[in-house]
Parts: C-alpha cells; structure tokens; sequence
C-alpha cells in the first residue's frame, strides 16, 4: 500500500469567503471531508455541508490536469439533503438536448 498526495485547489464565493471570515481553510477541509464522506466518487455537481453555522453549496470536478477543485458558495437550507452527482447532471443534460428540435433555419 502506498499513499497519494494530490493537490486540491478550493475555490470560495464572493459571498461564502464573507460569511465564512477567516475559517476559510477550515470550511475547506470540511468541503473535502463531506465529498469523500458521499462515497460517489470526486465529481460532484451539487451537495451541501453546513460549517460554523453556514449553509455551503460545494461542487467539485476532476480537471484534465489531475487537479481536484473544490468550489464553495452560499447554499440553501430549505434544501440541505440535495446530492447532484456531476455523471447524473451530465446524463440530464444530454437527455435535454436530444429532445430538443432542430432549428429549422440559420440565423
């Protein structure tokens, strides 16, 4: 067994890095902890994890380069139990554009 130090970049919101204040790094951390706690692997398009008191919308997604990024906004309450995986908003999304009518003419 060997160990794997990859580097995780956390990007915060305008609005989270105000209500956060200086426990940023600590939120972060929080962050990773609750995307590993899913167990559904490292792309995640939506959950929530409430720290020091404030509701954190937290997506995350695997970059071409190996790079984990982590992004943390203000999140809603009302939906604390929301988990999107991001292969599951993909497959929507792809679902969505099939139905779509072609356009008839160009612009």
């Amino acid at each position: 067994m060997f160990r794997v130090q990859a580097p995780v970049v956390v990007i915060f919101s305008t609005e989270a890095r105000a209500g956060l204040g200086a426990q940023l790094r600590a939120a972060g951390l929080a962050a990773w902890r609750g995307l590993a706690g899913l167990g559904q692997g490292l792309e995640m398009a939506h959950f929530q994890i409430v720290f020091a008191d404030v509701t954190l919308a937290v997506s995350s997604r695997l970059r071409k380069d190996g790079l984990i990024v982590i992004e943390l906004g203000l999140g809603d309450p009302r939906q604390a139990a929301r988990v999107i995986p991001a292969a599951q908003l993909r497959q929507a999304e792809a679902r969505a554009r099939s139905r779509l009518p072609l356009a008839s003419h160009a612009y």
